[in-house]
């Protein structure tokens, strides 16, 4: 689910004061449009266009852009410098808001210089916060940290207590990405305290929202409940849809988190609901997804599919607002050249309608002399005929058709029997080449002794493989899961494998962030994403290089974690969130750019990767997922045993939790002592 720490600058920019019940917001907007509509063409029209679009962004964001364009004709019309860096700035947080954030960029940009250039430093606080927004919903956090103080040290100066209070929320989300807890809550109880002393009743909730995602990630999930409903209660007060949706969905997650998914499930629905009323498509798709995924964990696999499928949709239809656009035009006119089509058919066909009844009514007519005239002379003679002839008849056609069943079952039999056992050799063929071609634990052994790769393919071929390779500084290793699995993911497979060999073996590339980009941009190119915009297949990737001698590893993860072994406890470094392959992000200008870890190890401590297939597994006695926990418990219960035996370990105990169940993805995993 998309953070709500993502919301944070919708609120930061602090124009003027919000009434506290929807019945006084109804009456502002009437006074706005009343005074509007009687404004001459000067800078107050400007002005109040401005706050008319900014009192309905969150509600009505194509309206809010509506108004803010007018705003900007005008203020270029009359060169008002202020009005048209305003103008920018709303527009740009408006596009912020529909989850456009290379536009929302852009706008912000040409803001920002227009209030250098006029020397407005409280609207150059307020540009430098929303950039670092943008940045950091790009996944960029040393930007979006370089802005957010840049801004912060501006508010300072000029004592603007409103950009110190969100600046120090942004700041707070970014280490609490970061998994620096204290120092998130740090920053997010600042803003809190100087929030309640300002009275700031929507700042506030804000604050509260942050506050629990912390404690969420911190596993403390109790206050989480407490902060996400502090919150929820003041959005309703203040009949902010936007605030509802954050909250609600907070909610979702820590119920989801802690198994209470009838909670969960009631609080996501009820966010939907708001998202479909207000045209939120990002929170939606979120929603539809962490329901989903809900329902999967409870076996109802009927709704989870449901809402799988509504997820899949909406999130196409993000990226791809303007096709939809023309398809509907096209739409509408098939749809009007149809109907008069229709007409044009429907009135001759009541002519011909005509013409053939009375043709009809006259063939009765004769049909019903002829056979009064010879009904009664053959009628006992045609009958007793026809009786005989008829069953004569339909045994003979019987027996006919019986003999050729038999026949017909016959050569189906023997010819499903070739097939599938042309079918089953192929791909038991498919099996022993990818077998062959890929490095088994035996290579991973001859560098390190101790090591082991546990392996276990849904189908007979895999989606999932190991990939290792050595020259004279590093040792790479990774694990690889693929796009689906059975005969697709093997393919996929081998695509990765040959490009790996290439980058690292070829090109003599050695830092895994930057092996991660060029796979990323080999895949797309071998698959042809750019122009086949269906394609989204690629691979979630954890990639080592490792020095043996230094006991230095070099991380980089897409979509996977890696776990570090020391001193008998477990850490986790997470990799990035994206995947390696498909235009996803990059269409939507977000640049897919890997960070590697650097860790240096104690002699005996080992590293662990894996693929999801290993704690997406259902089974246990209650049917959940095998999770990232257990797999942790494991290896801190097992830490002094030899590794190949740890490797046994782990087999015994996933095949014990699946139980009866089906595996429902490929798994594999490398372990590695240094």
């Amino acid at each position: 689910m998309k953070s709500f720490s993502c919301l944070v600058f919708t609120f930061s920019v602090f124009l003027f004061s919000f009434h506290n019940s929807f019945s006084q917001n109804e009456n502002v907007l009437d006074s706005l449009k009343f005074v509007l509509e009687t404004a001459q063409e000067d800078t107050h029209k400007v002005v109040l266009l401005n706050k008319l679009s900014w009192k309905v962004r969150r509600n009505y964001p194509d309206k809010a852009l509506g108004f803010i364009n007018a705003a900007l004709e005008l203020a270029l019309k009359l060169n008002y410098k202020k009005g048209i860096a305003g103008a920018y700035g709303r527009i740009g947080a408006i596009y912020d808001i529909k989850s456009n954030y290379l536009e929302a960029l852009k706008f912000h940009f040409k803001s920002l210089k227009i209030k250098e250039d006029i020397g407005y430093k409280k609207g150059v606080a307020s540009s430098f916060n929303n950039i670092g927004i943008i940045y950091f919903k790009q996944s960029q956090y040393e930007q979006a940290l370089n802005f957010y103080s840049k801004c912060l040290e501006i508010a300072e100066e000029i004592n603007n207590t409103n950009y110190m209070t969100a600046t120090y929320n942004n700041i707070s989300i970014i280490y609490r990405y970061e998994q620096s807890f204290d120092k998130a809550l740090d920053f997010s109880f600042k803003s809190l305290n100087l929030r309640k002393k300002l009275n700031d009743t929507k700042g506030t909730a804000i604050s509260y929202v942050n506050i629990a995602e912390i404690y969420r990630d911190q596993g403390e999930f109790s206050k989480a409940v407490d902060y996400y409903t502090k919150s929820l209660n003041i959005a309703i007060e203040l009949e902010d849809n936007l605030g509802k949706v954050y909250s609600l969905n907070g909610l979702g997650s820590v119920y989801s988190q802690t198994d209470e998914f009838a909670k969960a499930e009631n609080y996501f629905k009820s966010s939907i609901k708001i998202c479909q009323e207000i045209g939120l498509k990002d929170e939606l798709k979120n929603a539809y997804k962490s329901l989903s995924l809900i329902y999967f964990q409870i076996n109802d696999f009927k709704e989870a599919y449901k809402y799988r499928k509504l997820y899949s949709a909406i999130k196409d239809s993000i990226f791809n607002e303007q096709s939809t656009k023309s398809m509907n035009e096209m739409q509408a006119k098939y749809e009007s050249e149809k109907k008069e089509k229709e007409i044009e058919i429907l009135t001759k066909g009541n002519e011909l309608q005509a013409l053939q009844a009375k043709q009809h009514e006259d063939q009765i007519k004769k049909q019903w002399y002829l056979i009064l005239g010879i009904g009664f002379i053959l009628g006992l003679l045609i009958s007793l005929i026809y009786v005989v002839h008829s069953q004569l008849k339909f045994k003979r056609q019987a027996n006919k058709e019986l003999e050729q069943t038999n026949d017909q079952l016959e050569n189906i039999n023997t010819e499903l029997g070739r097939k599938n056992k042309s079918i089953s050799e192929s791909i038991n063929y498919a099996q022993r080449i990818q077998e062959t071609i890929m490095p088994t634990q035996k290579h991973l052994q001859e560098v390190f002794p101790e090591s082991f790769i546990f392996y276990k393919s849904k189908d007979v071929v895999s989606g999932d493989f190991p990939w290792v390779m050595r020259n004279e500084k590093y040792f790479f290793a990774a694990a690889v899961d693929c796009t689906g699995h059975g005969v697709p993911g093997a393919m996929m497979s081998m695509i990765g494998y040959f490009l790996l060999n290439d980058i690292v073996g070829g090109r003599k590339i050695h830092d895994p962030a930057i092996i991660l980009e060029q796979l990323h941009e080999g895949i797309k190119h071998t698959l042809r994403q750019e122009e086949n915009l269906e394609s989204q297949d690629g691979m979630d990737i954890a990639l080592c290089a490792i020095n043996k001698e230094k006991r230095e590893v070099h991380y980089a993860g897409a979509h996977r974690s890696l776990l570090l072994l020391h001193n008998s406890e477990v850490e986790e470094i997470r990799g990035d969130r994206f995947p390696v392959g498909g235009i996803q992000y990059s269409s939507r200008g977000k640049e897919i750019k890997f960070k590697s870890h650097k860790l240096k190890l104690d002699k005996g401590d080992s590293i662990y990767f894996y693929s999801d297939g290993l704690i997406d597994q259902v089974g246990g006695a209650k049917g959940r997922r095998f999770q990232n926990n257990q797999v942790k418990e494991i290896i801190t219960e097992n830490k002094s045993i030899p590794m190949n035996e740890l490797k046994n370990v782990f087999n015994d105990r996933f095949n014990k939790w699946m139980g009866r169940e089906k595996q429902l993805d490929d798994v594999i995993m490398m372990g590695i002592k240094v």
